[in-house]
């Protein structure tokens, strides 16, 4: 049967716990899709991996997963937020409108 190199369970790791440490969103969500092309690779051996580094990928993913949805739940909020500022600009009419201003310069033809 075959094995996946521990170096690569390794570095998937590292890869993880990065992007959990990234405080920048842009920079989280890169990094999780860098280790997305060693999770096909991995997910292949799986049941060659040991039950020990099995676990742990499944702690990250589970922590990877949380993340996301804090992520998810602060972008909804920025959303509605977004929402109500455009349904109150679209709502406010002036009750005295500023009359137009005169140009400076006439035009002649």
């Amino acid at each position: 049967m075959k094995r996946i190199d521990e170096r690569d369970i390794q570095h998937f790791r590292e890869l993880t716990q990065a992007a959990l440490c990234e405080l920048d969103k842009a920079l989280f969500i890169e990094r999780l899709l860098r280790r997305e092309k060693m999770s096909a690779r991995i997910a292949e051996f799986m049941p060659a991996i040991e039950k020990e580094a099995v676990e742990r990928l499944y702690v990250d993913e589970t922590l990877i997963i949380e993340r996301l949805e804090a992520e998810r739940s602060k972008l909804f909020v920025e959303i509605d937020a977004y929402a109500q500022s455009k349904k109150a600009l679209r709502s406010y009419t002036a009750k005295f409108p500023i009359p137009p201003v005169k140009p400076f310069f006439n035009k002649k033809d």
